[in-house]
């Protein structure tokens, strides 16, 4: 027992009386490396704060920036895009080019200033009332050309012409013989095709073996385009669907003189297919030594209406042929 109380008496520490508490005071070591464990635990949750938020700066910068980028270069690209629609568009329209024959006038429309009458010889010149065409880029009496929003064949206009034949592709369909084609072939001799064709002068009866298609015989003969004139053949669809009107306007002279005209239509009618319409406006020798007529082949059927018979046309004539019936009117 005294044993007992022998070593309870060592172990205990000294005791002060006068009620005075012991002050513990803690000495930190300069090398903060050494710092007791107890120390660094009490920094943890510290740490563990300032890696969580690093690593959402990390993610934030990775998603954020790329977009910026993204959204800047998505920008400077609709801006250049932009800049060049609009570089293009202003390029477009100062660099229109007119077909031959033709001048551009300021708001960029295309004139024929040897047949037009509001800019005849130059752009802007009006023929008065006292003249009725502009020929050869001089007011005129000679015949206009009738058609609105008229296309020269190209390689026609300004050129002396003579037994040649030009291709024409269309905006829209044309039948005939229910045959239909958007491509067709003139001839300087007043004859259409939708088939074969020929550029012979020398007329004859219908049906022909020169010309193996549907074909149109608006007035062949041995006619002729004459440069510094105006004269071609010219084409022209207006309208819209389904009644588009398609039409040829034939402005040439005869071989023999270049003051008697040869002057005329051949118009269809898209909502009326098999059925063509011709019409005369100044035809010097009224189809003395002309065909007028329609043909479906070399062997036939065919309708005529004239073969080398005087005043067998005039001014204002028309006629119309209707190949579901093989007849004709005017």
């Amino acid at each position: 027992m005294d044993k007992d109380i022998q070593n309870q008496s060592n172990q205990s520490p000294s005791v002060t009386n006068n009620n005075t508490q012991a002050v513990k005071t803690v000495t930190l070591p300069e090398n903060t490396s050494n710092i007791p464990v107890e120390y660094a635990k009490n920094f943890r949750p510290l740490i563990k704060i300032l890696l969580v938020l690093l690593c959402l700066i990390i993610i934030a910068t990775a998603i954020i920036v790329p977009n910026i980028l993204l959204t800047s270069k998505s920008a400077e690209e609709s801006n250049i895009s932009t800049n060049t629609t609009t570089i293009s568009t202003t390029v477009t329209a100062t660099t229109v080019i007119c077909a031959s024959g033709y001048v551009q006038t300021p708001s960029g429309a295309c004139v024929n200033t040897q047949i037009d009458l509001n800019n005849c010889g130059t752009v802007g010149y009006v023929c008065s009332s006292n003249y009725t065409s502009c020929s050869s880029g001089i007011c005129s009496a000679r015949p206009a050309v009738q058609l609105s929003g008229a296309i020269a064949v190209s390689a026609w206009i300004n050129q002396t012409i003579d037994d040649a034949t030009a291709q024409i592709s269309l905006p829209v369909s044309i039948t005939l013989y229910n045959y239909t084609t958007t491509n067709v072939t003139i001839t300087s001799n007043g004859v259409l095709c939708m088939g074969s064709c020929s550029s012979s002068y020398s007329n004859g009866i219908l049906p022909t073996s020169p010309f193996g298609g549907p074909t149109l015989f608006g007035f062949w003969d041995d006619l002729k385009i004459y440069s510094g004139t105006g004269q071609t053949v010219y084409y022209a669809t207006s309208g819209t669907t389904p009644n588009r009107i398609t039409t040829f306007e034939f402005y040439e002279s005869f071989y023999s003189s270049s003051l008697q005209y040869c002057h005329f239509q051949i118009i269809f009618d898209e909502n009326q297919p098999n059925i063509v319409k011709y019409i005369y406006f100044d035809v010097a020798s009224g189809g003395s030594s002309a065909t007028i007529g329609v043909q479906k082949s070399s062997f036939g059927p065919s309708i005529t209406y004239s073969v080398n018979q005087a005043n067998a046309v005039a001014y204002n004539t028309t006629l119309i042929f209707d190949t579901n019936t093989n007849t004709f009117s005017g």
